[in-house]
């Protein structure tokens, strides 16, 4: 599963990219106006994602990564993998196959949770983009404090998002034999995920091994 990524595309950048999928304009909210590079985003952490608006066209908005931990549980749901199970399919349904709780997570790299952490990227793209679902929620995470360094946790309504995964390709195999985020990095492959429905989940794949490179740095 990955549990560590890092994001330095600018909003310019994925304003161009999102052009290419002429279905509007993309806008910025209060906390994605100045967007800064994040250098390890880890679960129950605040991240930027992309998500279309009821008005149309898409917004970035910064979110919380992490569904709802399954009853019994603790942990967020960070990774979304096995879709035939009775928890994707019937009790979060509508999460999954509605358009309007599709969303694009950009990144830059991504980490597998090895000793000395190995990162990949798709070559000679800026962003890409993990398949993401988004969600509003009302429970207690994480806040963060006044005067503190520390967060507490503290019941609020949330917006949370979490992103698929997959079988791990011939790149990442040899680091974590078990899965990689299914990624996004094509105007045609974003919009079709963006618009929903069950067809689309045909994008949790891997991508070929010569679209995935190990990074000497992120």
């Amino acid at each position: 599963m990955c549990n560590r990524y890092a994001q330095y595309g600018s909003v310019a950048a994925m304003r161009a990219f999102m052009r290419m999928l002429e279905d509007g304009e993309l806008t910025t909210t209060s906390e994605t106006d100045n967007l800064q590079p994040q250098q390890s985003i880890y679960p129950d952490q605040d991240a930027p994602i992309i998500r279309r608006r009821k008005e149309g066209g898409f917004e970035l908005a910064a979110l919380r990564w992490g569904f709802p931990p399954i009853p019994g549980q603790r942990a967020p749901i960070t990774n979304i993998r096995n879709l035939k199970s009775r928890w994707w399919q019937d009790v979060n349904r509508e999460w999954m196959i509605e358009a309007e709780y599709r969303c694009l997570v950009p990144f830059t790299a991504f980490a597998e949770p090895v000793r000395d952490s190995t990162w990949f990227s798709v070559p000679d793209v800026e962003i890409a983009y993990f398949a993401g679902v988004w969600r509003p929620w009302h429970g207690e995470r994480l806040a963060d404090q006044p005067g503190k360094t520390r967060r507490a946790r503290e019941e609020h309504d949330w917006e949370l998002f979490a992103f698929l995964t997959t079988e791990a390709n011939d790149i990442v195999r040899p680091v974590h034999e078990k899965a990689m985020p299914a990624i996004l990095h094509t105007p045609a492959d974003c919009k079709a995920w963006l618009s929903g429905g069950v067809e689309s989940l045909r994008l949790q794949r891997p991508l070929p091994p010569h679209e995935l490179e190990i990074r000497k740095d992120h």
